[in-house]
């Protein structure tokens, strides 16, 4: 199999049609026409990454966040993305990125986070994220439990002007999804669950009664790492998962 018949396999579970216009997926450093026996899977293309995949004879890794998002006019081998590309081409490991495509198709990062919550009679928020119902509504309390066990993060910070007793109706996005917020309102969502929002946007959110959970970016779409895995491992490719990130997570005091 050729890295070409990879992207060609990907489109079929990850249309790289679904990809938002600003977005860069597919291959990003590599060739096409390079024999792929193993892939490493991992989140970020992080020269930690790279050395996993190559010490695993990996000959690609597909990355959820793509390592060029705009043109580049110098190639510094000593910090990224440069220091990732040389480590790359120096391994001869090919490096794709599944993004704004994963997050939107229909086993991808956002169903599967609603899947893991046990969320039914799911549909698009705005096009981007996922609304749908709990099975028997839950206490808060309870629910912010399931969740946190359920996508393995090490916290969730609540903002709510009220916090509500019970939760039923759940939006999320993973990843940044601070522009959705709306959306969730106007589906009457009881919380939205994602990451990476702004001050003044949990201001305004809140003061328009939605409760927000703020998850950490990382955590939430690494739990859809599996799920990715179990896609290309089903294309008859040995595969493996590099948590590398972890290293990175922030020091709780």
């Amino acid at each position: 199999m050729k890295v070409r018949d990879l992207l060609s396999y990907i489109d079929t579970f990850a249309p790289w049609s679904l990809a938002e216009d600003w977005d860069n997926p597919g291959l990003i450093v590599g060739s096409r026409k390079a024999e792929v026996n193993r892939v490493g899977i991992c989140l970020d293309a992080i020269p930690e990454a790279v050395i996993e995949a190559s010490k695993k004879n990996c000959d690609v890794l597909l990355c959820h966040h793509p390592l060029i998002f705009r043109p580049i006019k110098k190639i510094n081998i000593d910090v990224n993305p440069g220091k990732t590309i040389n480590e790359a081409l120096t391994r001869k490991i090919n490096i794709v990125a599944a993004h704004t495509n994963w997050d939107k198709a229909d086993e991808g990062v956002n169903a599967t986070l609603a899947k893991l919550i046990g969320l039914e009679d799911c549909k698009p928020l705005d096009e981007y994220g996922v609304i749908g119902k709990l099975p028997k509504e839950l206490e808060s309390e309870k629910f912010f439990e399931r969740v946190k066990n359920s996508w393995k993060l090490s916290r969730i910070d609540l903002y709510s002007d009220e916090i509500p007793e019970k939760i039923s109706s759940v939006a999320l996005c993973g990843g940044s999804g601070a522009e959705f917020w709306r959306a969730a309102k106007l589906h009457e969502a009881d919380i939205y669950l994602t990451a990476d929002m702004k001050y003044h946007e949990l201001i305004d959110a809140t003061r328009e009664g939605l409760s927000i959970g703020l998850c950490d970016h990382g955590e939430m779409e690494r739990a859809s790492l599996s799920k990715l895995a179990e896609k290309i491992s089903a294309y008859g490719v040995e595969t493996f998962i590099f948590d590398v990130n972890a290293l990175f997570k922030p020091l709780r005091f």
